[in-house]
């Protein structure tokens, strides 16, 4: 049985925590969040956090991490704190000897995530950056037939991810660039991070950016030159009406096909024949918690994503904005 913590309970950590809660390998033993009333009343009972019913009954709850790792034995912890607070509490994790599982991005730059890459190993502990898209399972059928080659090669493919600007109040971390990253490593990163995931490093990466009129990125357009003759592309945007709401899709072109999702399910438009749609089952983000926790239990020895891909996500989503 694999003791888990969860540091932060926000809506991601809310999803964290119930994942955690749905497996039957594991037992979430203690929370911590600067917003609890009380630390250490094992008595919260549920918790409304952003309109979310979070079932604390029997979990010891901790306003301090340093207090939560003195206090529990933890096999592990999921963090899902503020991006400027990653390395700190990751560190923190690692140095107590818990294995971590640390929401996206890595970091707010490269050093810190070299330097949570060091203090891992240094700990002999596993770090994985939870990108959950890797897990998604539209993206994991895309992963396996580019792999497999089952409709040739790839000729072009493009992600998109668009939204309508976040409607965050200016007190919000997430309003604050050099706390959050901006679109850069909150949207643009996701698909970034699958077209790394897939291709690998590309030869070079060129990209436009248009900017709100406080000068913060609001949609980026990068393309990614990978030598092969394949032409592919992500665009990520806050520039959408507020009536668009959020849509993430793709589209790719093979030599016997071409393949289109958005929403649920993937769309085959076969060479010969009539379309069809690919129905996929399960969650993103059940699938990467059970991957952590076969990880953490030895059942399975290669991580889907590595802390050195997180890394180079987080480096390429830099690069292209800061173009």
């Amino acid at each position: 049985m694999i003791r888990v913590g969860v540091i932060g309970l926000g809506f991601m950590g809310g999803v964290h925590l119930r994942n955690w809660q749905a497996r039957s390998d594991a037992e979430v033993v203690a929370v911590c969040d600067a917003i609890l009333p009380v630390a250490g009343d094992s008595k919260q009972g549920n918790l409304d956090v952003g309109g979310e019913s979070l079932d604390l009954e029997g979990i010891a709850t901790y306003t301090d991490a340093a207090e939560m790792f003195a206090a529990e034995s933890l096999d592990a912890v999921s963090i899902a704190l503020p991006t400027h607070l990653h390395r700190p509490i990751a560190i923190q994790a690692l140095e107590a000897g818990t294995h971590v599982l640390c929401e996206k991005p890595m970091a707010l730059n490269v050093e810190d995530c070299d330097a949570m890459i060091v203090a891992a190993k240094k700990a002999e502990r596993l770090l994985m950056i939870a990108h959950c898209i890797r897990f998604w399972p539209e993206y994991v059928w895309l992963k396996q037939v580019i792999d497999s080659g089952e409709y040739g090669k790839l000729r072009a493919a493009e992600f998109q991810r668009l939204s309508a600007a976040p409607g965050w109040d200016s007190n919000s971390w997430f309003a604050d660039v050099s706390k959050s990253g901006g679109i850069a490593l909150d949207l643009h990163i996701h698909d970034l991070d699958f077209i790394q995931y897939c291709f690998g490093e590309p030869v070079q990466a060129r990209a436009a950016c248009s900017r709100f009129d406080n000068d913060v990125p609001g949609h980026v357009q990068t393309w990614l030159d990978y030598g092969n003759n394949a032409a592919i592309s992500a665009t990520g945007s806050w520039m959408m009406p507020k009536s668009f709401g959020f849509k993430m899709s793709y589209s790719a072109v093979f030599e016997t096909a071409a393949a289109f999702f958005e929403g649920r399910g993937v769309k085959v438009f076969p060479a010969e024949g009539e379309p069809f749609t690919v129905e996929v089952d399960g969650d993103g983000y059940a699938a990467e918690i059970e991957h952590f926790a076969k990880l953490v239990g030895g059942q399975e020895r290669t991580m889907v994503v590595t802390p050195e891909d997180a890394r180079e996500s987080v480096r390429m989503a830099l690069e292209v904005t800061e173009q």
